[in-house]
């Protein structure tokens, strides 16, 4: 067996613009938006969409568009005159159970890999005299975190972002901060209530050139808005959905074109029809699908037997326990046999009436099994009497329960789980 360098990402968001598929509309709203807060009309942003469909990957293009802007202009064909986008943009990752507090202290702490560390002393002097100093990072400083009022941490948040632009604005045309899973918080840390006094702080300061984005899966917005209902004025959704056919195929080809070692891999026009109906848009799918299909060729085109196999690995090793504990939280009973018939279609996206049909009952009769289907967030309606997997993979599971588990295949009808 010879050993080669597989090109698919199924668990690394893109950083290359030359790698990055898609999103032609959403880039297009996101570079408008940087180029309006340049211009001193921040705008900010929250992308949104479900698990997988490369939210991570798309908040990652704004380095592409600081570092490397023209050519990415001109593959969307923009023409925004001799503006620079030269934005430091500062990045945090929320955890589940932090506070604002935590937040702020990890975007402070991003800003020294921006500027050095006796610039970074001098610039957030203000905010380390409100904070209790702690221990040291990378010869620069932490902060302990302490309870305090969204107001007070907005207030001295802007003022340490207004010291960070005095010394940088000659060279830059603002700032972005970019707060990612921001739904893991959103209810809990008052993060919404942090964001609205800052941004308001920041208008009255004159620091019109500062850009939030936060990036969370769907329903975040609405979850800020439980914090604090305004916030909603303040950041503009950028929803991600599925990709397109199109789209889905030109995350394969821009794949495997960017590495050397890949180019002359080629993939089945049957297996790619079937890696983009399988996904059903979410290119984390097509990056899983398609990382164990390489790994199993052989002979440098990655046909159905590489992808059959590649569909084993994922359902019964990779993504196993995931599934399965989905398929229990969708419950027994009737409920298995609606998601038994859904896999069983020839499509991803699923008629009312053969639900019905196929499992024996009026379609009348499935709203109140449907609706519990869609609280549980295991199926989702796409059309007026059309249903598809929230997971695309839980599809495939279910197709393979027989073999996977039996005891749960549709064979087991008795139990019912409400």
């Amino acid at each position: 067996m010879q050993l080669k360098a597989n090109p698919f990402r199924p668990d690394k968001p893109i950083d290359n613009f030359e790698q990055f598929a898609g999103r032609a509309h959403e880039l297009t709203v996101l570079i408008r938006s940087m180029f309006n807060t340049g211009h001193g009309n921040a705008r900010h942003m929250i992308v949104t969409g479900p698990r997988g469909i490369g939210k991570s990957s798309f908040i990652n293009q704004i380095h592409s568009v600081t570092d490397n802007g023209d050519d990415v202009l001109a593959k969307l064909g923009i023409d925004a005159g001799d503006f620079r986008f030269r934005f430091p943009v500062f990045k945090c990752r929320a955890r589940q159970g932090q506070s604002t507090e935590h937040i702020v202290t990890s975007l402070m702490d991003a800003m020294p890999t921006r500027l050095s560390a006796e610039n970074f002393r001098s610039i957030v002097g203000d905010f380390v005299r409100a904070w209790k100093p702690s221990v040291s990072v990378a010869g620069v400083v932490s902060l302990e975190h302490q309870s305090a009022t969204s107001t007070d941490i907005g207030r001295e948040f802007v003022r340490t972002v207004s010291n960070l632009w005095s010394a940088i604005k000659s060279e830059s045309d603002g700032i972005i901060f970019i707060i990612d899973e921001i739904d893991t918080v959103a209810e809990t840390s008052g993060i919404a209530s942090f964001l609205k006094v800052t941004t308001e702080e920041l208008v009255d300061a004159g620091l019109d050139q500062i850009a939030f984005y936060l990036v969370g899966v769907t329903g975040a917005m609405q979850k800020l808005m439980s914090d604090h209902p305004s916030i909603g004025r303040v950041f503009e959704n950028v929803e991600l959905r599925p990709m397109s056919h199109n789209e889905s195929r030109d995350v394969i080809d821009r794949t495997l074109q960017s590495s050397s070692n890949s180019r002359n891999i080629r993939v089945s026009d049957e297996s790619i029809q079937w890696v983009v109906e399988t996904a059903s848009g979410f290119p984390a799918i097509i990056h899983t699908l398609c990382y164990e299909a390489y790994e199993n060729d052989t002979d440098y085109v990655l046909d159905q037997d590489d992808f059959a196999k590649a569909a084993d690995e994922v359902v019964s090793r990779i993504k196993r326990a995931e599934l399965g504990q989905l398929l229990r939280t969708a419950g027994a009973g009737d409920y298995r046999r609606i998601l038994v018939a859904m896999a069983e279609y020839e499509d991803a996206l699923v008629p009312r009436s053969y639900i019905g049909e196929r499992i024996g009952r009026p379609s009348d009769q499935l709203g109140s099994y449907l609706d519990v289907l869609l609280k549980r967030n295991i199926i989702e309606r796409t059309d007026r009497g059309v249903y598809r997997y929230v997971e695309p993979l839980l599809r495939l599971y279910v197709q393979k329960l027989p073999v996977l588990e039996p005891t749960l295949s549709s064979r087991d009808t008795e139990e019912l789980n409400d």
